[in-house]
Order: structure tokens, then sequence, then C-alpha cells
């Protein structure tokens, strides 16, 4: 399977959607889901986004619909844009406290980013170190 090159990057969105239920049948180290590749080459190119994850700068609250990120450094500069998927990770012991959510707007991009999402946290992500 092949989306894209090095030199021809895949500029378009792409979905793929994995079915299933936490007590599916499992493959030996790699789980219930998971894309893998046998006797063949799995390669995808999309485009480059020097800024894939950060830290919360604040912890969020439950029921907050705004999540305040790390300052940017190093003249790095938060790419993502309204419209995109993220997901909070969970800071507790339950994987399952981790959220998606759509990306509203974004504020001070250059500095420390406040990222307003589509509906308020069901859990509290923690940002202390």
């Amino acid at each position: 399977m092949q989306v894209g090159t090095e030199e021809d990057r895949y500029t378009s969105k792409i979905a793929i959607t994995m079915w299933g239920s936490r007590y599916d049948p499992k493959i030996p180290i790699f789980g219930s889901k998971v894309l893998g590749v046998n006797f063949g080459t799995l390669d995808m190119h999309g485009v480059e986004r020097p800024i894939t994850w950060t830290e919360l700068k604040t912890t969020a609250e439950v029921g907050a619909t705004t999540i305040t990120l790390m300052d940017m450094q190093d003249g790095a500069v938060l790419d993502w844009r309204k419209g995109e998927e993220i997901v909070i990770a969970s800071t507790s012991y339950e994987a399952r406290e981790a959220e998606q959510r759509t990306i509203i707007s974004i504020t001070d991009v250059d500095t420390t980013p406040v990222i307003t999402l589509d509906q308020p946290l069901a859990f509290k992500h923690y940002a202390g170190r």
C-alpha cells in the first residue's frame, strides 16, 4: 500500500477506520486493531507537520471548552487548523479518559496557543510535571 511519496506528498485527507470492540480477539503483541503488512510495504507520506503533540500549560477542568498549550519555543509555530481533530490524552490511570475533539479556533498560535474545542471536556486533564 502506498499513499504519496517523499517527493510528492499526499495532501488530501485519508481516513482509515478500524471497527471492533475491546472484547474482539487479539493478535499477540499487536492487540485487536492493527494496520499491518505481511511480506509487503506500507509507505505513507503526508504533509509534514513540525509539531504533532505538545503538553498542556494549565490543567483543563471537567467542562472546559478551551485548553492552553505549552509555550512554543525555538521558533516553532503550531500549524494546527480550525476543523482538525485532536486527542487530549488521559492524565489519570484510566486510558479511556482520552478525549477526541475538533478545533473551533486557535489564538496566540506563535506563543502560548489557546485552543477552543467543539464540546466541553468530560474529564480533568492535569498539566503538572
